[in-house]
């Protein structure tokens, strides 16, 4: 786009003021990264400094004007004490629009553009930017539509100025400034939605940028980025599993474990141990340049359709931070209003006509101290203390609509007799809850409040992640939310937990004890079948076969745990004594780790052919296959361990021993 056009454009743009900012970094200062919410001018007074805007670096001094679209990133060290102004604003057209103004706005996004120049006559714009800031810091209605005002005429002051001295503005590179979103921001919730809102674009837009440019989409690209980090981290540090995938945006150690097993196809554990020794880190298929800056917390600003506040850490209007939005304002509202009606719902019957002021207010008509105790009872009665990982939360005694966001974990309310209003879409794949999970609806990886909301819950149950911590917040305005840790507890334990929070202890209870009975009952009979023989969970994979330990679902906590059946050597010692819940072992090997009895199914996560294992003479070699001591699991719910999943194990294991499956 030429700035012709570009002017012909600004002549039928709908301008909105975000904000107007004045700032003073002194010399040797390094500015935290400005992730651009909106479109920006910068207008130096004073001083100099070494200014990135993207990957373009400028070396500014007085009255110098630099102009970037909604998602670059600004970035300054400053030389000499410097002062500027910085002036965000949203523009697009008024409608309706002549096709050619569609043409021109559609590919170009004429408020996104860039450039950076010294204006001939800088002083009338200093007087304008000077006032906007003043009209701005007044608030006012009137002094807002004057901040307006002066706007379109620094506008027209500086193309005045562009198009005597030759400036042409030049397109943003969209996929850069992703790219380098993605690479900052890895740890957080991203979604497509949410990187094209940053640029200013559509998804599909940006979609087709990046297979023109990258050939591959932004979410694969993003999930790269991740499993590069991951990879980098299970090397370099001594992390857990459920640390990594905090800090490279998984909420809980079992999405990493499948992301990372599908991208490599290897698991985290076998992956790190390989690794260390080879001192080989995977490489993404390209490189983003950086500035020389250190990387900081991006300054933003809140950037909605009604106003503009500023937030840092929630407090003052100084500078400004935000967490990404993931809700819409009308959203926001509506959380508001449920916490307005569940407040007005807890603070006492309406038929006596009293009312409190506050959580700890006194009664303003007659109610009687008798009256307010028998309330404070009533609602004791109706909530209890539950601590999980943050702390104490208070949730009610006996929820009618939790929504369970653990995904590996819902099949414990479930076995509870207790069907939850929403759960996260993979634990509803689980085929062992099928026919359970009817009319439960399947709440995506991103936990939308907007669909959370919609199913009104009265309990949230999520894994503990800090990473996920700013929609956690998101969802407490409207519900309790109780964060588990994940791998903290047996899956005994933990099916205790879940009576406590569904308020079915007994139910639970019931359950552990139900469960010990089997195992005591059954025990017996497979220990004398199996006598010293070995067990192995082997699954075939595309480079080889994966043997499971005691803690990796497939029956390995019933089989080595509850029925204490040995494994062969290498498993034993590789996987059961170093905790380890998965080995790598090729085929060649197979012989040293097949059991004299094998449950086993394909993995299921690659395209490799099982038959590659099945079929071949070592396996069918085997004394377990000669002896019909090889068990088919079910590939699909294989790698589930929640309470129901568990009954489902142990019910093949027990038939598959005593010959009846």
């Amino acid at each position: 786009m030429n700035l012709e056009e570009h002017i012909m454009l600004w002549n039928h743009a709908s301008v909105k003021i975000m904000d107007v900012r004045y700032i003073l970094l002194e010399q040797g200062e390094t500015s935290l990264e400005y992730s651009l919410p909106a479109s920006t001018f910068v207008y130096v007074v004073s001083g100099r400094a070494t200014i990135w805007l993207d990957n373009s670096m400028y070396s500014v001094n007085r009255f110098h004007v630099l102009h970037g679209g909604k998602g670059s990133r600004l970035d300054i060290v400053v030389e000499d004490q410097l002062e500027y102004y910085l002036v965000l604003y949203k523009a697009g057209l008024t409608w309706p629009a002549t096709p050619e103004q569609s043409r021109l706005m559609g590919p170009n996004k004429p408020f996104q553009l860039q450039y950076s120049f010294v204006p001939l006559y800088p002083l009338s714009l200093l007087d304008q930017v000077e006032l906007m800031f003043q009209e701005w810091m007044k608030s006012a209605p009137l002094e807002r539509l004057h901040t307006r005002t002066l706007f379109y005429q620094f506008v027209y002051e500086l193309l005045s100025q562009m198009q005597q001295q030759g400036i042409e503005p030049m397109r943003p590179d969209l996929v850069a400034q992703a790219l380098r979103f993605m690479n900052d921001r890895y740890m957080e919730p991203i979604t497509l939605e949410v990187i094209a809102d940053l640029l200013d674009c559509s998804t599909r837009y940006l979609t087709k940028l990046f297979k023109s440019k990258m050939k591959e989409s932004p979410i694969r690209l993003l999930t790269q980025i991740r499993m590069n980090k991951a990879a980098q981290l299970l090397i370099d540090s001594e992390g857990t599993l459920q640390e990594i995938a905090q800090h490279v945006g998984y909420p809980d150690a079992h999405s990493l474990s499948r992301s990372f097993k599908k991208h490599y196809g290897v698991t985290p554990a076998l992956f790190r141990t390989k690794e260390r020794s080879e001192h080989l880190v995977p490489k993404l298929p390209f490189n983003v340049s950086r500035s020389a800056i250190v990387p900081g917390i991006p300054i933003r600003y809140i950037d909605n359709e009604y106003e503009n506040n500023y937030q840092l850490y929630g407090k003052g209007d100084i500078h400004m931070y935000k967490q990404y939005k993931s809700a819409s304002m009308a959203t926001a509202t509506l959380l508001l209003c449920m916490m307005l009606l569940l407040s007005a719902c807890s603070s006492g019957s309406s038929s006596t006509g009293n009312s409190t002021s506050g959580t700890g207010g006194t009664a303003v008509s007659g109610q009687s101290s008798n009256n307010a105790s028998s309330a404070q009872s009533s609602q004791a009665a109706l909530t209890r203390n539950y601590t999980d990982s943050q702390g104490t939360v208070v949730i009610p005694a006996n929820p009618q609509r939790i929504v369970d966001l653990t995904g590996s974990f819902t099949g414990n309310l479930l076995a509870l007799g207790v069907k939850p209003v929403g759960a996260q879409s993979d634990a509803l794949k689980n085929p062992f809850l099928k026919g359970l999970v009817d009319g439960v609806e399947a709440v995506g990886d991103t936990f939308s409040p907007e669909k959370i909301l919609s199913l009104q819950p009265d309990l949230i149950i999520v894994v503990a992640a800090d990473v996920m911590e700013p929609t956690f917040k998101e969802l407490d305005k409207i519900a309790p939310v109780v964060r588990l840790e994940y791998g903290k507890y047996s899956y005994k334990d933990l099916m205790l937990e879940y009576g406590k929070l569904a308020g079915k202890e007994q139910a639970a209870e019931d359950w552990v004890k139900e469960w010990d009975r089997k195992i005591n009952e059954y025990k017996p009979q497979i220990k004398e079948i199996v006598g010293d023989r070995t067990v192995s969970i082997l699954q075939p994979y595309a480079k080889g076969l994966y043997a499971f330990g005691d803690f990796y679902a497939r029956g390995g906590e019933i089989l080595y745990g509850e029925l204490g059946l040995k494994a062969p050597k290498i498993i034993q010692e590789e996987a059961l004594d170093k905790h380890e819940g998965v080995l790598d072992l090729s085929l060649e090997q197979l012989p040293e780790y097949a059991g004299d009895f094998i449950f086993t199914s394909n993995w299921g996560w690659d395209d490799g052919d099982p038959d590659v294992v099945y079929g071949s003479p070592l396996w069918k070699g085997l004394p377990a296959v000669k002896e019909n001591h090889v068990f088919f699991m079910n590939a699909k719910g294989s790698y589930y361990n929640d309470a129901v999943s568990m009954e489902a194990h142990l019910d093949f294991i027990i038939k598959s021993f005593l010959g009846q499956a």
